[in-house]
């Protein structure tokens, strides 16, 4: 019921998904790929059906986010400072939903809808995984 929050239930969703990555912390790497994979197979299908009732990417619908924050944090150690860092350029690239992100929410169905986060996802690992190559040179 997280995504009837009245503000910001993607939001909402997100910090869901770094509590899912936190209780998780202590798998294995394939194992939490694994989860990851089966979650956004679930996601397309759940979120197709949950169409019917809130519209295409209904502000209800949040396990596109869940999916997307797990995204982020594969192959990411897991301290309180990256999963800080992670979410806020999660929440910043799905926001803002760079290319080709914007155009992948307007496919149809639950792909639509999970597309853009899992987008937006591969875009704030990347650029978490630069913050932490400078951070570990000691630049930053």
């Amino acid at each position: 019921y997280i995504g009837y929050t009245p503000k910001a239930p993607g939001t909402a969703g997100s910090i869901l998904g770094l509590c899912i990555i936190w209780s998780l912390a202590d798998t294995s790497s394939l194992l939490y790929i694994i989860l990851t994979i089966f979650l956004l197979i679930l996601g397309i299908w759940v979120s197709g059906r949950a169409e019917i009732y809130f519209g295409h990417d209904g502000s209800q619908i949040v396990i596109d986010e869940i999916i997307g924050v797990m995204i982020t944090f594969v192959w990411i150690p897991l301290t309180v400072h990256t999963l800080i860092i992670g979410f806020i350029l999660f929440r910043i690239m799905d926001i803002v939903k760079p290319f080709p992100a914007d155009r992948a929410q307007k496919l149809p169905g639950g792909i639509g809808v999970v597309a853009d986060d899992v987008i937006a996802a591969v875009y704030a690992h990347l650029l978490l995984q630069g913050i932490l190559i400078i951070m570990e040179r000691g630049a930053l």
